[in-house]
């Protein structure tokens, strides 16, 4: 250039901000990219012990915030140029068959590698939050709702055990982007590869990837990678803000199903008598913030010609503000549930409203033999006739009931009690006490197959980087 950079625009430019939170990976991935100059012989070996000696002071001494990473331009020139500070001239060398295109997306999913793992371990903690809750109460019977309209007597476990399952699939949707995520960027260069015969696969062996990514234009071009993460942490925000939404009707004063613990709520600056589930609110509050980081990206990359394109850049304020806020409300969440306490009594009075049963009764008749919607107009006669005057179908006794129904027996009592109809559910996955039992054993079983998971995949990527940090 003919012309030193504009003070104000290389303050613009910058991306340190953000990006120096990549300096360990930036640096490990720069050891893999040292270890396989030396195997293809630019760098002797002198110089790549240098290098490696070298990039393991760097790390040391940015740990201990003995190096300013804000005053440089972004996190790979101010690893180049400290390591040059450190070791000189054989630091010009490693930037060899590498471009800052392809660097930035190693160094990102080196990182995101790590994140979804502890995304994941935050999402387990939370369900077994739930969980501990729904072993607690196994027998507990509520009121289930369609419309947010009474419907049907439901366990309170069943209830907890449908967000466990909801984020089981949220865990298994961070589970499936990994594989999408976890190949080897590194070696396209800026966009067309290079004509240095470098061993992609030994490099990606070095840093425990499975595979390379096949298309170097691919490589630098797309964001995808964050952009399915950032979907996937859309959809679990999604489920925590319905989670948020419950917690929030539960507490109040309009149902009272749950008691929040004081350390967990708040007062008002006015009013003496509140006590606000402030947290819950929240959780349901940061939804908007994480879909909005999808759409900030999806919205950087629309329209983007191949390949890259310094819009780029921007994909890490939405990325890294969307894993910090998860990180926390993963957390907070699940010791939210573990100060939550139910109403066991509440539960019982609500039950007694909205003919809760009514729904048992038509299945009762159908397995007398009537089809089901001639038994639904024979019920739905009856609790008109009920509301009418202000009765409920366990307002009934047998003789009353008969003066309806003729066809029925002794049995239909229990159909009609709200909290003995549970146990009357037979399909696979319903709200009976024994179908419920098989859920928490599936859902203990899930858990720890998450934990031999999460534990495996970080032992498998720790020790390759030890490795290298070793110099072996």
């Amino acid at each position: 250039m003919s012309k030193n950079l504009d003070q104000e625009v290389a303050e613009f430019s910058t991306s340190i901000n953000e990006d120096q939170q990549l300096y360990w990976f930036d640096i490990i991935g720069s050891l893999a990219h040292g270890k396989m100059l030396q195997k293809i012989k630019i760098l002797n070996q002198s110089e790549a012990q240098q290098i490696q000696l070298g990039l393991v002071q760097l790390l040391q001494s940015i740990e201990k915030n003995q190096i300013d990473l804000s005053i440089y331009e972004d996190i790979h020139s101010a690893v180049e140029m400290n390591l040059k500070q450190i070791i000189g001239e054989p630091a010009e060398k490693l930037h060899t068959a590498r471009s800052r295109n392809d660097q930035i997306v190693l160094d990102e999913r080196l990182f995101l590698r790590e994140k979804i793992i502890h995304l994941i371990r935050g999402i387990n903690n939370l369900q077994k939050a739930l969980l501990t809750l729904a072993q607690k109460y196994p027998s507990l019977v509520m009121p289930g709702y369609t419309h947010l309209q009474p419907a049907q007597p439901v366990l309170f476990a069943h209830h907890l055990l449908a967000y466990f399952f909801m984020l089981q699939r949220d865990a298994e949707r961070l589970q499936d982007a990994l594989t999408r995520l976890n190949q080897l960027p590194l070696g396209a260069g800026a966009l067309a590869g290079t004509s240095i015969p470098i061993d992609r696969k030994f490099v990606a062996d070095l840093l425990a990837f499975p595979s390379v990514q096949l298309n170097s234009m691919d490589v630098v071009a797309d964001r995808d990678y964050i952009l399915e993460i950032l979907s996937a942490l859309s959809i679990e925000f999604i489920h925590l803000s319905r989670f948020g939404e419950e917690i929030v009707l539960w507490s109040s004063p309009s149902f009272q199903f749950i008691i929040i613990d004081d350390a967990f709520t708040t007062g008002s600056s006015i009013m003496p008598q509140k006590k606000n589930p402030d947290i819950a609110e929240l959780i349901r509050g940061k939804t908007g913030e994480i879909v909005a980081s999808w759409i900030s990206l999806a919205v950087t990359l629309k329209g983007l010609p191949l390949t890259y394109n310094r819009d780029l850049q921007q994909d890490k304020p939405p990325l890294f503000r969307a894993i910090r806020e998860c990180e926390k409300t993963f957390h907070i969440a699940a010791r939210l549930m573990n100060n939550i306490q139910p109403n066991p009594e509440k539960m019982e009075e609500a039950l007694k409203n909205g003919f809760l049963t009514s729904t048992d009764l038509c299945e009762y008749l159908v397995g007398k033999g009537i089809p089901f919607r001639k038994a639904h107009e024979m019920v739905g006669s009856i609790v008109r006739e009920l509301a009418s005057h202000d009765k409920n179908l366990h307002d009934l006794n047998y003789e009353e009931l008969e003066g309806y129904i003729d066809c029925i027996d002794r049995e239909v009592m229990i159909v009609l009690d709200e909290k003995q109809s549970i146990n009357r559910k037979q399909s696979e996955g319903s709200t009976s006490l024994q179908e419920v039992k098989k859920q928490i054993d599936i859902a203990q079983k899930l858990l720890d197959q998450w934990t031999d998971y999460n534990t495996r995949l970080e032992k498998e990527w720790h020790s390759k980087y030890e490795l290298l940090l070793k110099g072996e």
